[in-house]
């Protein structure tokens, strides 16, 4: 009986690894049903995928309460994984309407990656529970590595900004792109102050170069104050996460790990040296995140410290005012963890704290951006910004179906953009030609809501087409195959503030390379945020599976921010949109794991 179960269970792992190398070998965007030729390696990906299903059906079974969370999950990831081949090959999803062998192929390459998906879920849940359940144990390591005290958040931003050194000298005084002068302009009157960017970061931003201007006399220390600012309120906060990981008990070769990952991966020096908004918010994002997970993880901790509740309030309020998106993630975080929050704060006092982290920031920052935005002169941002997706669908429906677009239907459409340059000006991969370039000045509510009646006659009258124009603009937040560095933002060049001696662009060419040896497997998935989308939807159902209680707000803060960079202008060149997850999820999995590590979960059937 036990060498036939062996057979069964090597004939299924055979059965399963071919599924599998079908998926890699079968050429979708072939209308003939024929696979790509077979090679050495293929054949040594066939036999090594044998060895892991059938370890994983021995070695990571999964309960009934596991299935019904892995099995949709792979699906999905299995179709995030198919939509993504098609579109970075052919921009469009032709394989689901022309013909029935396209369509077929297109079922077993999705049928083989969710399988593969599937047990590399379970290898993962197998993982995870490990990691959950190992005993805590002595370690060596530094004494502050090993005790959290301020000495922890010292060290660590020490060993940050020396790591980010090169950076502060090959981009000095820092990276850059238009928005930072514009922003600067607006400032000091040379343009009209516009609301296109949160009033609060341009104020803030500008003001810092101002002051060192006037300090130095020097536009390069201006902006090299922002830059420091920057990189000084970064380091600190990480470092504060470093020393929330020790009090969670990991051992100081994780912290170790962590601090090499903040210190060596070029995302985060480049974040540190860059001038826009999503250092300040993802900082701020990343900051709020800790307190959040402290106040429901360690709460006597967190209610002995006052400065961590005027901490985690200047957080909510940086987070709601540095990007207009930032108070649906503080919604997020009070729907889902202010219940628990409320409930375990059996005081007025403790009620009362709480509504001055969590509540105020949220209805003071909305008033202040309202303010700033009701300032006699501010010109209100293009109301185009929340119509990214419907008039990228619109631009590929008239490009497509021209003939189809009806008289009345192109009247309505003109008013808000320019029709006769739609056609022409649809870019697949960014909204901006068709969102900003072609915006129609004088465009009313009405306007726009008679061009959202037509929006959804004609993605009902093409679903597809609608379809593709979605995956094209954002398939790369959700496809592992697209990498998006975050190095597209430059050193600022030459112009009317700033200027960079000849050398420091020589030095810079050498660190780009450097920064791209980054993009290979393991060290590039930190600039992979189709990965960085997977690996946070899989920790959201591990902890559902072990009904690890807490992480709620957390979670939906990062669920929140991927949504928006799913409804968004643009993926390739503005990774920095999705900051806030690459940040934040070394602090969420120590959170998972040490929350089911205290039997807050880890619960089986």
């Amino acid at each position: 009986m036990k060498q036939t179960a062996t057979i069964r269970g090597w004939g299924l792992a055979a059965v399963l690894a071919w599924l599998s190398s079908l998926a890699f070998s079968l050429d979708i965007l072939d209308p003939v049903a024929r696979t790509k030729d077979q090679t050495v390696e293929g054949m040594a990906l066939t036999l090594l995928l044998v060895a892991f299903y059938h370890w994983a059906l021995v070695k990571a079974p999964a309960t009934g309460r596991d299935q019904r969370r892995l099995i949709p999950l792979a699906a999905l990831l299995g179709l995030f994984t198919l939509t993504g081949i098609s579109i970075q090959a052919s921009e469009d999803l032709s394989f689901l309407y022309s013909g029935l062998v396209r369509l077929a192929k297109a079922g077993a390459v999705w049928l083989g990656y969710s399988i593969l998906l599937y047990f590399g879920l379970r290898a993962l849940f197998l993982g995870l529970d490990r990691l959950a359940a190992a005993p805590r144990t002595e370690a060596r390591g530094p004494a502050w590595l090993k005790q959290a005290s301020g000495k922890t958040i010292l060290c660590s931003m020490a060993i940050l900004l020396v790591c980010w050194l090169p950076y502060f000298i090959c981009l000095f005084p820092g990276a850059s792109n238009t928005d930072t002068w514009w922003q600067l302009e607006q400032v000091i009157g040379v343009q009209p102050l516009h609301a296109g960017h949160p009033l609060a970061h341009t104020f803030l931003q500008s003001g810092l170069i101002l002051l060192g201007k006037t300090l130095l006399g020097s536009w390069n220390a201006g902006v090299f104050l922002v830059v420091l600012v920057q990189s000084l309120f970064l380091s600190a906060v990480m470092g504060y996460s470093v020393h929330f990981l020790v009090r969670l008990g990991f051992r100081p070769v994780a912290m170790g790990a962590l601090l090499a990952l903040y210190g060596l991966v070029p995302t985060f020096p480049r974040a540190a040296t860059i001038l826009m908004k999503d250092t300040v918010y993802t900082t701020a994002v990343l900051l709020f995140t800790v307190f959040l997970l402290e106040a429901i993880l360690l709460p006597e901790q967190f209610r002995r410290g006052r400065a961590k509740l005027w901490l985690a309030a200047l957080a909510a309020l940086l987070v709601c005012t540095m990007r207009y998106n930032g108070p649906a993630l503080l919604a997020g975080a009070l729907v889902f963890s202010g219940p628990r929050l409320w409930k375990t704060a059996k005081t007025g006092r403790a009620r009362a704290a709480l509504a001055v982290w969590m509540v105020l920031p949220l209805v003071l920052g909305m008033a202040i951006s309202s303010g700033l935005k009701a300032l006699p002169g501010v010109e209100q941002a293009n109301p185009n910004e929340t119509l990214s997706v419907p008039l990228q669908q619109t631009g590929r429906f008239v490009r497509d179906f021209p003939d189809e677009v009806t008289d009345e239907e192109r009247e309505i459409i003109d008013r808000v953009v320019e029709y006769d340059n739609l056609a022409e000006a649809y870019t697949p991969w960014v909204a901006d030609p068709i969102k900003t370039y072609s915006a129609r000045e004088g465009t009313t509510d009405a306007d726009r809501a008679a061009y959202r009646q037509v929006w959804m006659a004609q993605t009902l009258r093409h679903p597809v087409s609608a379809l593709e124009a979605f995956a094209n603009l954002c398939y790369g937040w959700v496809y592992p195959g697209a990498v998006n560095p975050c190095w597209y933002y430059s050193p600022v060049a030459d112009n009317d503030y700033v200027t960079r001696p000849a050398v420091l662009d020589t030095l810079e060419a050498a660190l780009e390379k450097v920064d791209f040896a980054f993009l290979l497997p393991v060290t590039g998935w930190f600039e992979n945020f189709g990965l960085t989308a997977w690996g946070l939807l899989a920790l959201g159902a591990w902890v559902s599976a072990r009904r690890v209680k807490g992480l709620g707000g957390a979670l939906a803060m990062q669920y929140l921010t991927l949504l928006m960079c799913l409804l968004g202008p643009v993926f390739f060149g503005h990774g920095r949109y999705g900051w806030p997850m690459t940040f934040c999820w070394p602090v969420l999995l120590a959170a998972a794991l040490f929350a089911a590590r205290t039997n807050r979960g880890m619960k089986k059937e």
